[in-house]
């Protein structure tokens, strides 16, 4: 995994924060940057990103469908799509094998922890 790939604030918001704001990625005063089309871009990643990161232990079945959606479009290497995932973090300078990275440790160690918090109660008997 490439180092820039946590270095970038805005990645760092992205998949630790349950909200990013424009402000959060668009630092200085850089006009280019603050394009109708690039926020737009920027509201699709995050938007799916979330959708992943929101749904990933739902069992409603619309919930679930969101989920496999947002995990599907993550996981596609579709260059084609000016909205694909890959070509999204190409566009903020993400790598987007980095950013796959980051979701599944982001997923197993919320496995991880759920599981150690999971209390086991051993069977009891009740009076007959």
């Amino acid at each position: 995994m490439d180092a820039r790939d946590f270095s970038e604030p805005a990645l760092q918001e992205l998949l630790g924060a349950n909200a990013v704001l424009p402000e959060q990625f668009w630092n200085g005063d850089d006009s280019t940057n603050r394009s109708g089309e690039r926020a737009l871009m920027w509201a699709v990643l995050a938007d799916g990103i979330e959708c992943y990161r929101r749904n990933a232990w739902a069992t409603a079945a619309g919930q679930r469908l969101e989920f496999l959606e947002a995990e599907s479009w993550i996981q596609r290497n579709d260059w084609e799509w000016p909205f694909s995932f890959v070509n999204l973090c190409e566009a903020f300078g993400f790598r987007p094998d980095g950013v796959r990275d980051a979701l599944m440790t982001w997923r197993r160690e919320r496995v991880r922890e759920a599981f150690k918090r999971r209390r086991y109660r051993p069977v009891t008997l009740r009076a007959a």
